[in-house]
Formats: structure tokens, C-alpha cells, sequence
């Protein structure tokens, strides 16, 4: 059984739900579509001369996610001590620090030379992850200090959340292509003045009332430690993982790259397919985006009244579907037969992350103290899976191409359901031991 939550302070009623929502999207959009960009970019760099390619490119995407699995935990505890807006406001201005960088070889050359590329977009990554390290914890445990006692509406917000971060990611997909090919390094800048713009929407809309206050204490990394090491969440790390490596595979630079990018093979229809057509990539992306946001739509209304678990595995397989529809079409295949298996895909892989932050919420419930840091674990997950995803994606798309990153999508949603599996185990076995507990 895990232990209540130790506070005997006063609890402030969260609010400033929806400011931090629009925020997420802000926020998200950007950040995709500086990834995207990214790509479009690596494809201007190689074109002029510069050594770069896809194995590359995944590194330095990968490297916005590594300082959010490390900074994540950390912001979250702190933002339980000293309240959630000040991360809130930093949070998108340090991203917007992080994308003024990302030109800065160009501008400093012609053509770049490749050590001074990795440099200067390797540290406007970081910038990046850092953002998102900072916001997310905040912004979640935000959410969860306004939804104590309802699960309805924490599905709803939660499933909210989630549409303005995945629909944010998405929408961003689609703008990256286009802006980067009606501004051209000029992107870098329109995005960094997103990132301002949502830095003042949070300031102007989240009260320091509404933050979570608390007398500031000292934490050790012990006690940190036993917060992160529950049952419960150990055993649902996997899956998350598996599923965010999957987002990382796909919603990154990597696809553009694959998809508008010189290479092409004769026995896939895909690589190479959008070269020269950003125009073409982003109505793909975006008929992508509406199909997706309804699902997400979908799940806000239902998913508080199912179990957990069930719908966990259901989207997980969901995911698996989309995939293999992808690599039939990729190979020619009738689209009476593919569209179907991807649009049911899409829709039952769209409600995983709104039940896994359901899932969170609960876990935390019990250690509401340590929320912050509790929600945390969601940007440690996504950090890590983006960036194994980032990684895994470039070794796949050097070796197989768009067929390399379905393969690759299918092999972790098969990770994904066997731990799926075992928190089924896991959640079985601690209800028999709070069973046994007398009283």
C-alpha cells in the first residue's frame, strides 16, 4: 500500500487549467516545428556540403530529450516547494533562447563546417529540452491538484492536455515544412516569438494563488528516490517508454528527412516521395492532425469510465495496427485494405497517453506533496523514449527507410504490451497484499 501523503499544510485550490493547456499547445507546436524544420534544414546543409545525415540528425534531436529525462525530476520537486507558475513562465523562454540558436551556423557560415553544426545545434537542443523539462512536471501537476476526487474530469483534462500536446506536436509537423519553406532560417526566429508569446499568456493567466504553495524543505535524494521507486510506476515505466520512443521515431526531424529527402529506393514508394513539395508533406501531416485530434476528442468524453489497464493494452496494439498498414502501403498496397488498418490504428493509439496520465494522477494521488515530482516521471519518460526513438530511428532509417521505422514502431509496441502484461501482474498482486493488511 503506498504511504498517504505526509502534508499537514494548507492546500490551495489549482486553477489557471486552461491557460496552461493553451500553453501546452503553444508550446508543443513550436517545438515540433522546430524540430521539422531542423530536418529541412539538414536537408539545405547536405545539399551545400555539409557532412550531415539521418544518423546525425537523430543524435542531435535526441539530445532536447536527454535534458528532459535529466532536469524533469528535478523541476518537478522543485516546483512543489515553490509553486508551479515561475516554471511555467521560464519554461518557454528558455525555448525560445534554444531556437534563436539553431541557425547560428549558417550564419556564421556559408558553409558550415560539420564541428561547428553539432556545436551550435547541439546546444540549441538542449536549450530545448530544458524548456520542456521545466513546464511539463509544472503544467501536469497543476492538473492534477484541479482534478482531486473527479476522475471524469480528469479524464477530460487529461485528454484535453494531451490533445494540445500531441495535436501541438502535430500541428507543429505541419507548420515546420511550410514555414522553413516560406521563411527559410527566418523559421527559427517566428517560432522563438511563439515561445515569448506563450511565456506572457501563462503570466497574464496563472495567478501565484493558483500555484501549489508550500513552505520550501529540504528533500534528500532518498526520500526523492523512494517517491520514484513505487511498484506501481516502476512497473508502467516500460510501456510509457516504448510508446514515447515510438512518438520519437515518427513526429521528429527523422520524417521529413525520410520523406522529403534525396534518397530513394526502388521497392518503396515513400522515401523521397515529398522532395521539393513541402506543400505536398504538410497537408499529409495535416489530414493526419484533424484524424487524430477527433480521437482524441473521442477519448476525453469516455475514457474516465473504463479501466486503466484494458485501455492501455487496446492503444498500445492500436499502434502496432497503424504500423503494419503503413508498411503495406509503403509497398504498393491496395489502400481499400491500408487506410482502414491505419485510421483504426490512429484512433485506438490516440488514447494512450490520456489513460497513462489518468494512471499517473492516481499514483500520485497518494503523495500529493511530491506531485511535482511524481509528474515528473512523465517528462523522464518522454525524454528517455524520444530519445531512444531519435536514436533507434536513425540506425532504422540508415538501414531500411521508411520500412526501417515501421519495423522498428512494431518492435517497441511489442515491448509496450508485455509490460502491459506485467502491470497487470503488478496491480493484482498489491491489491491482495492491501487485502491481507487488517483494518
Amino acid at each position: 500500500m503506498n504511504p498517504p501523503s505526509s502534508s499537514s499544510g494548507p492546500r490551495v485550490a489549482a486553477s489557471g487549467s486552461g491557460a496552461v493547456i493553451v500553453a501546452q499547445l503553444l508550446l508543443r507546436t513550436a517545438s515540433a516545428a522546430g524540430a521539422l524544420a531542423l530536418g529541412s534544414y539538414f536537408v539545405d546543409l547536405s545539399r551545400q556540403g555539409t557532412s550531415v545525415g539521418a544518423l546525425l540528425l537523430g543524435i542531435l534531436s535526441a539530445v532536447s530529450f536527454l535534458a528532459e529525462l535529466v532536469l524533469a525530476p528535478v523541476a518537478g520537486s522543485a516546483s512543489d516547494r515553490r509553486g508551479r507558475r515561475v516554471f511555467l513562465i521560464a519554461a518557454p523562454l528558455l525555448a525560445a533562447g534554444g531556437v534563436l540558436l539553431t541557425p547560428g551556423a549558417s550564419v556564421l557560415a556559408a558553409v558550415p563546417p560539420l564541428a561547428l553544426v553539432v556545436v551550435i545545434v547541439g546546444s540549441s537542443r538542449l536549450l530545448d529540452g530544458a524548456g520542456a523539462a521545466i513546464s511539463a512536471p509544472a503544467t501536469l501537476g497543476l492538473l492534477a491538484d484541479a482534478t482531486d476526487g473527479d476522475r471524469r474530469r480528469r479524464g477530460r483534462l487529461t485528454s484535453l492536455y494531451e490533445l494540445s500536446s500531441s495535436g501541438g506536436i502535430a500541428l507543429g509537423a505541419v507548420a515546420g515544412p511550410l514555414l522553413y519553406g516560406a521563411l527559410g532560417l527566418w523559421t527559427f526566429v517566428a517560432l522563438a516569438v511563439v515561445y515569448v508569446a506563450t511565456a506572457i499568456l501563462v503570466f497574464a493567466r496563472v495567478r501565484p494563488a493558483a500555484a501549489l504553495t508550500q513552505p520550501a524543505s529540504r528533500v534528500s535524494l532518498r526520500e526523492r528516490v523512494g517517491v520514484l521507486a513505487q511498484p506501481r510506476l516502476l512497473a508502467f515505466l516500460p510501456a510509457w517508454i516504448a510508446v514515447n520512443a515510438i512518438l520519437g521515431t515518427w513526429v521528429t526531424s527523422q520524417i521529413t528527412f525520410v520523406l522529403a529527402g534525396d534518397v530513394t529506393v526502388d521497392d518503396q514508394l515513400f522515401p523521397g516521395a515529398f522532395r521539393g513539395d513541402e506543400a505536398g508533406l504538410s497537408a499529409v501531416l495535416g489530414v493526419y492532425v484533424l484524424f487524430f485530434s477527433a480521437c482524441i476528442v473521442f477519448w476525453a468524453f469516455f475514457i474516465g469510465r473504463f479501466p486503466t489497464l484494458p485501455v492501455l493494452f487496446v492503444t498500445v496494439a492500436g499502434a502496432m495496427l497503424a504500423s503494419f498498414g503503413l508498411l503495406l502501403a509503403n509497398h504498393g498496397a491496395s489502400l481499400v485494405v491500408v487506410l482502414p488498418m491505419v485510421a483504426v490504428g490512429v484512433f485506438l493509439e490516440a488514447g494512450f497517453t490520456p489513460a497513462a496520465l489518468i494512471h499517473l494522477s492516481e499514483i500520485s494521488a497518494d503523495h500529493r506533496d511530491d506531485r511535482g515530482l511524481i509528474m515528473g516521471a512523465y517528462s523522464v519518460v518522454v525524454g528517455a523514449g524520444y530519445l531512444l526513438g531519435n536514436v533507434l530511428g536513425g540506425v532504422f532509417a540508415e538501414w531500411l527507410l521508411f520500412d526501417g521505422l515501421a519495423l522498428l514502431t512494431i518492435g517497441l509496441a511489442g515491448v509496450a504490451l508485455l509490460s502491459v502484461v506485467g502491470m497487470s501482474v503488478t496491480e493484482a498482486a498489491l491489491r491482495r497484499r492491501e487485502r491481507a493488511i487488517p483494518g
